[in-house]
């Protein structure tokens, strides 16, 4: 092995022994022997291992050492200089960070380690140059320090990939110049300059264009077209200004037509940033806002009902006529279950309304006030904007999707879920014929006609298709839910239950009825009842028509289809009351049954209450009259104007009556 040992060059004895010699005690033998005759193998130091200088040993162990090391002098020299080499933090920080003018981005990792190893290379030749023990050592001959130090770097460009000047005056210069200037003069001037771009600004402006044309081109058609224009055979017209591209604008410094190649045309079409650019001009919105458009990450609320998503949908399987079912779902996003569904022909607003009427009266069922917040769109519901799918009308919150943004509703995750987790399950032909999986492309039966090739699909009637995506929605609802790390072993129907938000609104029916209930016109009769649907209604108690206006007993009933026994009515969209079913009673009292009697009972007591209330308004609303004709009157009622009364003779003494109410009046 060669070391060095106060600046002489050595080798070890484990290097000489036994190669060269028998053993280590006849290597001594031969130094002690040597050392007299003041020639030959020379010892250095007392250290351990034995040192012998390597310029004393013979010329065939110089020779041997030759082939087994190389050039000896030249190797301990680079050793000797990788002594100082040592990483250089600063640098690493100074060229991981610099942004390019510009161009407003940092230096390519490669670019970042060359010039790491130029600075780490002049820092060990600033500090080998400065030691005068390692100029002694450079110098060794006739050459000088920097001569020797450029030899060097040099020999271990190859190895460690600098790329340093190699003429030893270049050198020189560039270690004053980082003495002076430091990191940043290592690097190069070209980085940030535009001069060496081919393609100019003007050039991808007009690529870009031609490449949002309306015909969708191809990059090879891209730079045909280009080439036209360069030939003279067409020209660009700047919509926006009016104005000609001029040619003269796409030529080099020498005149010549600025030409590139497909592969340069596709590299700046290709560019992210111009990727989004003309994405954004090439396809429809959902296509670009699915593939470039930053969006928004959530996550599922904490309590259920605290945000309901709604969404329509297609049913995959065809009705009789061959059209398809629309379908429209109510999804709590806690638990993912389905609280609502409604079924038509038509992607009208009454599909729409009834969803909300079957979450209503899921609700209602359960005993659930009302959802926290609505999360729709605005396809079907705008109509709604100002009154049931207003803030804080009839749910505290409500969420309008973006047009176009299917992402956003979480309805869109879940029904995918029902579809291909459920749907696919228990029934036969769920899937897209634009699927990429396999197991998702639905069996096709095709056959020949005089008209061409069709596909022949199975068909079901609509009660068929609503039966089996109603059971198909129980199923998934009593399904685990999808997060068994937050929920384990409970389903989506158990997580509803369990979580409910208990800040929830009470549910109340007159509220949900006057937006999702049936409606209809009628007229209060005989201060007791109105007609709804071939059905009578009876107010709560006669003192309810104060709430009407003056000379006004016209009123708007509303009712739920699933309790058609009672009525809700307003005027002006005002809530006047409650209404139950007039329940009718046999007239014979022979064949009067409980139910009889207790409708009996009900009609007395709203009579009894009427009568009451005409008595205690007689009493405490008017009293009885009579008029005393005086013979002088206090003021002139002629000479004031401003008194328009006129004066009618005293009448005659009313008869005393007294009301005897009725307690047997019946209505057939």
């Amino acid at each position: 092995m060669l070391k060095r040992y106060e600046d002489i060059l050595c080798v070890t004895f484990d290097e000489l022994v036994p190669k060269y010699f028998a053993s280590e005690e006849y290597l001594k033998v031969r130094i002690h022997r040597d050392k007299k005759k003041g020639k030959g193998l020379v010892r250095i130091g007392t250290t351990r291992p034995g040192l012998v200088s390597y310029d004393s040993l013979p010329d065939y162990i110089k020779e041997g050492l030759k082939a087994i090391y190389g050039d000896v002098y030249k190797i301990e020299k680079h050793g000797y200089f990788k002594g100082y080499l040592k990483p250089d933090h600063e640098a690493i920080h100074f060229f991981s960070t610099y942004i390019i003018p510009e161009m407003g981005i940092t230096l390519p990792l490669p670019v970042q380690k060359e010039y790491h190893q130029n600075a780490m290379f002049l820092n060990a030749i600033l500090r080998a140059a400065s030691n005068s023990k390692a100029q002694r050592n450079a110098r060794g001959g006739k050459m000088g320090i920097w001569q020797k130090i450029s030899e060097i770097i040099n020999d271990l460009q190859s190895e460690y990939g600098h790329s340093l000047p190699a003429n030893y005056l270049r050198l020189k210069e560039k270690a004053k110049l980082y003495a002076t200037e430091g990191h940043s003069c290592l690097i190069h001037k070209g980085y940030g300059s535009q001069n060496s771009r081919k393609v100019t600004e003007d050039l991808e402006r007009l690529l870009l264009s031609i490449y949002v044309m309306s015909n969708k081109p191809f990059v090879s058609m891209v730079l045909d077209i280009y080439l036209e224009f360069l030939a003279g055979k067409v020209d660009f017209v700047d919509m926006a200004t009016g104005e000609l591209f001029d040619r003269a604008n796409f030529k080099d410094k020498k005149g010549l037509p600025l030409v590139v190649s497909e592969a340069t045309a596709w590299n700046y079409i290709n560019d992210p940033k111009n990727r989004a650019i003309v994405d954004a001009q090439r396809n429809d919105f959902h296509t670009f806002n699915n593939m470039h458009r930053p969006h928004h990450h959530r996550h599922a609320p904490k309590f259920s009902l605290s945000m309901v998503s709604l969404d329509d949908r297609d049913l995959p399987r065809k009705e009789l006529t061959g059209q398809r079912v629309k379908a429209y779902y109510a999804y709590e996003v806690t638990s993912g279950a389905v609280v609502g569904a409604s079924y038509s022909m038509k992607k009208d607003t009454e599909l729409f309304v009834g969803c909300i009427r079957n979450m209503f009266e899921f609700l209602n069922e359960h005993n659930y006030g009302f959802p926290m917040e609505m999360q729709v769109e605005h396809h079907l519901v705008n109509k709604f904007k100002d009154d049931l799918m207003k803030a804080g009308e009839v749910f505290p919150f409500v969420r309008w999707c973006n047009p176009g943004n299917s992402q956003e509703k979480f309805a869109e995750t879940f029904i995918g879920q029902k579809k291909y987790g459920y749907e696919k399950r228990h029934q036969d032909g769920i899937g897209r014929f634009y699927a990429k999986l396999e197991a998702n492309l639905p069996k096709q039966n095709k056959e020949w006609t005089e008209a061409g090739m069709s596909v022949v699909e199975k068909r079901f009637s609509f009660e068929r298709l609503c039966a089996d995506d109603r059971f198909t929605i129980e199923q998934y609802n009593n399904g685990l839910h999808r997060d068994q790390k937050r929920f384990p072993g409970k389903t989506r129907i158990q997580v509803l239950n369990e979580n409910v938000n208990p800040e929830l609104v009470h549910y109340n029916p007159a509220f949900v009825a006057r937006y999702t209930g049936k409606h209809t016109q009628s007229t209060i009769r005989r201060n007791q009842y109105l007609q709804v649907n071939y059905g009578k209604y009876q107010l709560p108690e006669f003192s309810v028509v104060e709430l009407l206006q003056p000379n006004n007993y016209t009123v708007d009933a509303y009712w739920l289809p699933s309790n058609d026994k009672t009525v809700y009515i307003y005027q002006n969209n005002r809530y006047i009351c409650e209404c139950k079913q007039i329940e009718t009673y046999n007239a014979a009292t022979s064949e009067r049954t409980e139910q009889d009697e207790f409708s009996y009972t009900e009609q007395s007591k709203y009579v009894s209450n009427f009568d009451k209330e005409i008595r205690t308004g007689k009493a405490t609303k008017t009293v009885k009259l009579q008029i005393i004709q005086n013979d002088i009157a206090e003021i002139d009622i002629e000479s004031h104007s401003e008194l328009k009364v006129k004066v009618i003779p005293p009448p005659e003494p009313l008869e005393e009556f007294e009301y005897v109410p009725s307690t047997h009046y019946t209505d057939f």
